[in-house]
């Protein structure tokens, strides 16, 4: 989906042979029926100009389209998956750039870019001469990372506003073993390197502008591993408000969770309520008791699970987890602070599913169960009080909450 009033719905026959596209311009009122010659696995779109459309296919081919799907052109085969990239504006030149990372006929893999227009092997550009690893490319604000590995050892490449690729510098005895990109916002790299001696914790770096220089943050910020060998690292942007993360520490196998105004500089615990929902007192004082919150569990959009944080509700964080001198995996009680972080409030005391509507003006939330429901609650008022709603005569499962598109919108599914 894209556009005000531009849809894209993409069909699933049982016969693979011929996959069609359903497009609209009118909001879904009416949909022309598009057959094409291939079946889309994803479809990214120009984050700009909304009549193009990148499809990528099961076969790891990488088409182009800039109708909106009508007419589609093969770009480039052999692609990774999740590894294309539309130019950034402001940074690079040509809007009709993609970013790719492809594997070439000798089966090394490579960092190429392209227009849309033309994309072989006569027009394409190679800005990094060397083979690099799978699934390494990215492409994020001013910066470009991949990693390269040869003869055992691996090195981290940048490079920053499109200049040539140089090495990430960390400090002399960082031996990292993996590093994954945490946020590129306002000119500064934040990565997690996991160091040749940690298992199931991160260290937290942090760069110059350029993105070469980094130095240590913080120190074991717990990690998992997800099924298809994805790493999940505990620490969280907070939206809203420049500058502020979560991030949960496992130090001798206890995880406290520990927030920074400064971009990392400072790190602080999260300051307890005094009184439970109830108004009866927690009797939780530091140094020996704080709050501390699940950061981050599901990849599903319709569950709940992660800390809930919206750029366009600045200063409301809301997450389940529980007071003491750690984090509890089993403990779900939620809590809100409407000034950043500074004061917090149990709202809850089991795991809720969370919307913000409004600029976080209506704060929705319904219980995260397996049993059917028929009520929501809802707060007009940063979560001080709660109202309540029926919102079907018959129970029925809740898997989630979405809303309309727009932060203004009061509309929700």
């Amino acid at each position: 989906m894209l556009g005000d009033n531009q849809i894209i719905l993409v069909s699933s026959s049982l016969s693979d042979r011929d996959q069609s596209l359903f497009l609209s311009t009118d909001e879904g009122a009416t949909f022309q029926k598009q057959l094409i010659p291939f079946s889309v696995e994803t479809l990214i779109f120009h984050p700009r100009e909304e009549d193009k459309v990148l499809a990528y296919t099961r076969e790891s081919k990488l088409y182009v389209s800039s109708d909106l799907g009508k007419k589609w052109t093969l770009l480039q085969e052999r692609v990774t998956k999740d590894h294309v990239f539309w130019a950034v504006s402001g940074v690079d030149a040509d809007p009709d750039l993609v970013h790719v990372e492809a594997q070439d006929v000798g089966g090394g893999f490579r960092y190429i870019t392209c227009q849309t227009h033309s994309c072989s092997d006569q027009t394409l550009t190679v800005p990094f001469a060397g083979p690099i690893d799978h699934g390494s490319l990215t492409v994020q604000d001013d910066y470009i990372f991949f990693k390269a590995t040869s003869t055992n050892q691996t090195k981290y490449y940048i490079s920053y506003r499109r200049n040539e690729f140089v090495l990430m510098k960390l400090p002399k005895y960082a031996l990292p073993k993996d590093l994954q990109v945490i946020s590129t916002d306002e000119s500064q790299v934040f990565v997690a390197v996991q160091e040749w001696y940690q298992t199931d914790t991160y260290n937290l770096y942090q760069s110059d502008p350029s993105g070469v220089r980094y130095s240590l943050v913080l120190e074991d910020v717990r990690s998992s591993r997800q099924a298809e060998e994805n790493v999940i690292i505990d620490i969280l942007q907070v939206r809203g408000v420049k500058g502020v993360f979560l991030a949960n520490r496992k130090v001798d196998g206890k995880v406290v969770t520990l927030i920074t105004y400064n971009k990392g500089r400072d790190w602080d615990y999260l300051r307890p309520p005094s009184t439970d929902m109830n108004g009866k007192p927690t009797s939780c004082k530091p140094p020996d008791c704080h709050l501390h919150l699940h950061l981050r569990w599901a990849d599903n959009p319709y569950v709940s699970g992660t800390v809930h944080t919206k750029d366009t509700a600045p200063g409301l964080i809301m997450g389940a987890g529980n007071l003491g001198s750690q984090l509890v995996e089993y403990k779900e009680e939620m809590y809100i602070t409407s000034d950043c972080g500074h004061t917090w409030r149990q709202v809850f005391e089991e795991e809720h599913h969370i919307l913000y509507l409004d600029h976080g003006g209506v704060i929705v939330a319904i219980k995260d169960t397996s049993i059917p429901l028929k009520i929501l609650k809802f707060s007009v008022d940063e979560g001080l009080t709660w109202s309540t709603h029926n919102f079907t005569s018959t129970s029925v499962f809740v898997d989630g909450l979405l809303s309309e598109p727009g932060d203004e919108t009061l509309v929700m599914t």
